[in-house]
C-alpha cells in the first residue's frame, strides 16, 4: 500500500487502484510483461514508473476512471471537447472515423497532460519531464480513459491554422523503464478547480529564467520600433502601421502594406501613442509627444454620429480598398493541406453590396480605443496640450455601449458601421468593461460603472458556467486565452474600487484558468532544427486558442493583472507566473542585428507567434517562428515598463521557484522530437 493522506494506492487482485477515503477514484490497466510502482512526489501526485522485462519500443499507459466526468481538459487543446464557435479544432474526444484524438506532449501546455473531474474528484494523467509521448482521453462507457502513448503519435489528422493535415507517427529506441505522473485531488467545481494541478505543474516542470536584454534595453528597443512603425500617408493621415511582414520585392523586412492601421487589436495605434505620451511625460521626448498626440488627433477625425469610432484601415481613409469580387462564404474544410481562404479566418474583412470594403467595428477595438483615448487625455491636461476631443470620443463610444447593452450586460461581438449588431457571442465583449471602469474613474458618472458592473457580472457567469472563455482572438471564433485577459483586468479594478472580496475570487479564478495556457515547461528540439538554434525556450510562454496552439506573446498583457494578484492575495506564486509570462514573451526580440533564416530584423521587432508545436501555415511551417513583427507584442511590452514603478523584478528574472521539486532525469534513450524538414536550419519552406 502507497499512501499520502486521504488517498492511497491498493493492490488488490491483480489491479492497481487509487483510493480516495477507501473507495477507487480510478483503475490502473496493467501490461503483461511489465511492474508497475506508485512513489509519493507530494500530496497528491505520484510517480508512476513501469518497468517492462524486456525493451519495447512502443507502449500504452492507461488509467480509467471509476466515475462518469462532468468536465474534461487538455490544457491548451481542449476544454470539455471543444465546439463552442466555428473555426476548425479538435472536437471531442474522437474524429469523425471514430478514432480518438492523439496529441504530442509539446503541444498541450502540460506535457501530455489530460484532466477530468466529476462530483468533487479530479484525476490528472501527466507524461514524464523531457520525455517524448503522446495522450488521448476518451470516454469509455460510463468512465474516462487517460492514455500515454510511446512513441510521438498525432492524429488522426492534425491540426493547423485552419486546416488540417495527416496523421503523425514517430518511432523510438527500445527501453525497458517508462514514467509518468498521476494526480487525484479535491475538485468542488470540476470545471475550475484544478489549482492543485497549475500550481504542481508549475513547480515540477518549470525552472528559473531571466530576459537576456535586461528593461532598460528593452525599453529603448520597445520605442524605436513604435517610432519606426509611425507613418504618414499621402492623404495626409497618420498612424501607428500593424507591424513588419518580409517582402521578397525588396528582399527585406517592411511595413504592412495592407491592413495598415488598427486603433487596438493588432495595431495598438491608441496604447502605442499613450505610450509615447508617457515617455515624453518621463523624460521630455518631444518627438515621442508629437508622434503620439499626431496619431490619436487623426483617429478621433473618424468618430461616426453614433458615438462609435473607425477600428482600421487597410490603406488609409481616402484610399482604402475596392475589392474586385464580394467574399464568397465558404464552408470551414476538414480536408488536409487546405487552408481557408483569407477572409474566412479573418471573418473582419468582408465586403459590401457595392464591392467596398467593410470593417465591422469589434468590442475588442472599441474598448481599447475608448479606455486609451481617456488615459492620452489625462496625460495631455498634465503636460500642457489639451485635448478635448480625445474625451468626447472615448466617451462617445462608452456611451453607445450603454445604449446597445442588453438587460443581461451582455455586449456584441462586433456591430456594422450603422450600429447595427454584425454578430453576437463571446466573452470579447467584456473588452468594453476596463474603458467604462475608466470612464467612471474620469467622469465620476454611476452609469458607466453600473454597467461595467452588469457586463463583468455576465461575463463571469459564463466562465463560472462553462470553464472557459471565448471569441478573444479575432481571427478565430473559439474558446480561447486572450478573452480572459480583460476578464482578469475588470476583476481587478473593481475590487480595487469596490474593495468587495467577490471580485478578487473572481480575478484568482480566472487567473487560474488564464494559467492553463501557460506553457508549463521547456520543449527540448533537436539540435539542427531552427528552434534549437534560435534558443527559444517554451517555458512561460502561452498558448492562442482550441484552435491557434501556437504560442505567442500575448500575455505581457497579464503581466500587470499577475503582479497586482500577488500583491492582493499574498500568494507569491502570482509574482513568479507574471515573471515566467515576462521572459517567455520577450524572447527573439531584435537589436537590429538579429537575423532568422537570413532575414535581418528591425530593431525592437518580435514575431507574433512561435508554431512551436506541429502547427503553421502551408508557407510558414511547423516549428518556426511566424516571421510576422506585429506592434502589439511592443505595445504591451511598454505598458509592462511604465506600468510598474520598479523594474528590479523584470531585472533579476524568474531566480527561484519556491517549493520547486527535483526532479530525476529519466535513465533511458528519449527519441527525438519529430520536426519536420523544413525546420531544420538552412531549410526553406
Amino acid at each position: 500500500m502507497m499512501t499520502t493522506e486521504a488517498y492511497e494506492f491498493v493492490f488488490e487482485a491483480g489491479e492497481w487502484t487509487l483510493r480516495r477515503d477507501r473507495e477507487p477514484i480510478l483503475r490502473v490497466l496493467g501490461r503483461e510483461g511489465a511492474t508497475d510502482s506508485f512513489t509519493p512526489i507530494e500530496g497528491g501526485f505520484w510517480l508512476w514508473e513501469r518497468v517492462c522485462d524486456q525493451p519495447t519500443d512502443s507502449m500504452r499507459m492507461e488509467l480509467e476512471t471509476t466515475f462518469a466526468p462532468q468536465y474534461t481538459m487538455v490544457p491548451g487543446i481542449s476544454y470539455n471537447g471543444n465546439g463552442w464557435g466555428d473555426t476548425p479544432e479538435y472536437v471531442g474526444d474522437r474524429a469523425a472515423d471514430g478514432t480518438p484524438w492523439t496529441w504530442a506532449w509539446h503541444r498541450a501546455t502540460i506535457p501530455a497532460c489530460t484532466y477530468s473531474a466529476a462530483d468533487g474528484q479530479a484525476v490528472v494523467l501527466s507524461g514524464a519531464l523531457d520525455d517524448a509521448v503522446s495522450c488521448s482521453l476518451t470516454r469509455e462507457g460510463d468512465v474516462e480513459r487517460h492514455t500515454l502513448l510511446w512513441p510521438e503519435v498525432e492524429g488522426p489528422q492534425v491540426l493547423h491554422r485552419h486546416f488540417w493535415k495527416e496523421a503523425y507517427q514517430g518511432s523510438m529506441p527500445p527501453r525497458r523503464v517508462f514514467q509518468a505522473v498521476i494526480g487525484g485531488f479535491a475538485a468542488e467545481r470540476p470545471h475550475l478547480d484544478y489549482q492543485p494541478l497549475l500550481d504542481f505543474a508549475f513547480r515540477y516542470y518549470g525552472h528559473p529564467v531571466k530576459e537576456r536584454f535586461g528593461p532598460k534595453r528593452l525599453h529603448e528597443l520597445s520605442l524605436a520600433y513604435t517610432k519606426f512603425l509611425w507613418s504618414r500617408e499621402a492623404d495626409g493621415f497618420i498612424s501607428i502601421n500593424r507591424g513588419c511582414g518580409w517582402h521578397e520585392d525588396i528582399t527585406a523586412f517592411g511595413k504592412a502594406r495592407i491592413s495598415k492601421y488598427e486603433i487596438g487589436w493588432v495595431g495598438q495605434s491608441a496604447l502605442l501613442s499613450v505610450a509615447l505620451l508617457e515617455e515624453y511625460e518621463r523624460t521630455g521626448d518631444a518627438d515621442a509627444r508629437d508622434k503620439g498626440l499626431s496619431t490619436l488627433d487623426h483617429w478621433c477625425r473618424f468618430a461616426m454620429p453614433n458615438g462609435m469610432v473607425r477600428i482600421k484601415f487597410s490603406l488609409s481613409p481616402e484610399e482604402d480598398g475596392v475589392l474586385e469580387t464580394a467574399v464568397e462564404k465558404l464552408e470551414q474544410s476538414k480536408e488536409p493541406g487546405k487552408e481557408l481562404p483569407y477572409e474566412e479566418y479573418h471573418p473582419e474583412f468582408v465586403t459590401g453590396a457595392d464591392g467596398k470594403r467593410i470593417f465591422p467595428i469589434d468590442a475588442c477595438n472599441l474598448g481599447g480605443a475608448a479606455e486609451h483615448l481617456l488615459s492620452a487625455y489625462e496625460i495631455a491636461e498634465r503636460i500642457g496640450e489639451p485635448r478635448p476631443e480625445y474625451r468626447r470620443v472615448a466617451l462617445g463610444i462608452c456611451d453607445f455601449a450603454l445604449r446597445d447593452q442588453k438587460e443581461s450586460g451582455q455586449f456584441a461581438k462586433a456591430w456594422n458601421p450603422d450600429g447595427s449588431v454584425f454578430r453576437e457571442g463571446g466573452t470579447v465583449g467584456c473588452f468594453l468593461v476596463p474603458a467604462l471602469i475608466k470612464a467612471y474613474e474620469v467622469t465620476g458618472d454611476e452609469a458607466y460603472r453600473d454597467s461595467a458592473v452588469r457586463a463583468f457580472d455576465f461575463y463571469y457567469a459564463e466562465l463560472l458556467r462553462d470553464g472557459y472563455t471565448t471569441a478573444g482572438a479575432l481571427d478565430t471564433y473559439c474558446i480561447d486565452k486572450e478573452s480572459s485577459s480583460p476578464l482578469l483586468i475588470a476583476a481587478l479594478r473593481l475590487h480595487k474600487l469596490t474593495g468587495e472580496r467577490r471580485y478578487l475570487e473572481a480575478a484568482e479564478t480566472t487567473a487560474w484558468y488564464l494559467s492553463t495556457w501557460m506553457m508549463h515547461f521547456t520543449v527540448k528540439y533537436p539540435e539542427g532544427s531552427l528552434l534549437h538554434e534560435t534558443g527559444i525556450d517554451t517555458f512561460g510562454m502561452t498558448s492562442v486558442s482550441t484552435a491557434h496552439t501556437a504560442v505567442d506573446q500575448y500575455s505581457l498583457h497579464d503581466v500587470l493583472s499577475f503582479f497586482a494578484l500577488a500583491e492582493a492575495t499574498g500568494d507569491d506564486q502570482w509574482r513568479e507566473r507574471a515573471l515566467a509570462l515576462w521572459v517567455g514573451a520577450s524572447q527573439l526580440i531584435s537589436d537590429g542585428t538579429l537575423s532568422v533564416r537570413g532575414r535581418v530584423r528591425p530593431a525592437g521587432s518580435q514575431d507574433e507567434a512561435i508554431f512551436h508545436t506541429r502547427w503553421g501555415r502551408p508557407l510558414v511551417t511547423e516549428f518556426h517562428p511566424c516571421e510576422w513583427l506585429p506592434a502589439w507584442p511592443t505595445a504591451f511590452r511598454l505598458e509592462v515598463l511604465h506600468g510598474l514603478g520598479d523594474w528590479s523584478d523584470l531585472e533579476r528574472g524568474l531566480d527561484v521557484i519556491a517549493g520547486a521539486i527535483d526532479v530525476r532525469p529519466l535513465d533511458e534513450p528519449i527519441a527525438e522530437l519529430g520536426v519536420s524538414e523544413t525546420a531544420m536550419v538552412g531549410r526553406t519552406g
